[in-house]
């Protein structure tokens, strides 16, 4: 028996066409006959021609049954192969949205925790923040105090008179922080 491939029932379809075509053509070819012999009463060639069809009238019948059961056979076949080839395709698209969604929940993940650490990074840095301007206004209001203890010195040495209104401090930082919104909200802040 011959292999069942499609390359092998092609050939096998071609050739149960062929002979289907054949016995077909030489079917309609006595039955024409038959019909001119019977039309010119020549009734013993007629009975001979009748016989002739009704043999092959079975295997013309049998040869294009066998064309049309291999022809569904390769339909068979090529609409089974279209399912497999559709079916792969599905499953290599699922695959690569199962790998596409993996690596963009990896990456979420990855952003998801460098944005933590940058907030971390960020409130830290304001903590520091917050703390140097209060250590600058800390020290600001300790050079005021050494500007005021040097004018006493001066004013008890006699280098300056006593002033009425008191020695002007520092205040470079004191109003550095409070023209500006958001030094005044980092100093003032609580987190």
């Amino acid at each position: 028996m011959a292999t069942l491939t499609a390359a092998g029932l092609k050939a096998q379809l071609e050739q149960a066409q062929r002979e289907a075509g054949e016995l077909g053509t030489e079917l309609a070819r006595l039955t024409g006959e038959l019909d001119q012999a019977a039309q010119a009463k020549d009734f013993g060639r007629a009975a001979g021609l009748k016989r002739q069809a009704d043999e092959l009238r079975p295997r013309a019948m049998l040869a294009q049954s066998q064309a049309q059961a291999i022809h569904l056979t390769l339909e068979g076949l090529q609409e089974h192969a279209r399912q497999e080839t559709a079916a792969q395709a599905e499953t290599e698209r699922q695959e690569r949205a199962r790998e596409a969604h993996a690596a963009a929940a990896a990456s979420e993940k990855a952003a998801v925790a460098e944005s933590e650490r940058l907030l971390a990074q960020a409130r830290e840095q304001m903590n520091n923040a917050r703390e140097s301007l209060r250590l600058a206004l800390a020290a600001e209001q300790s050079a005021g105090e050494f500007r005021q203890e040097a004018h006493q010195v001066e004013v008890g040495a006699g280098w300056q008179e006593p002033s009425a209104f008191g020695v002007s401090r520092p205040n470079f930082v004191e109003a550095s922080i409070e023209g500006s919104v958001l030094l005044l909200a980092v100093l003032r802040s609580t987190d």
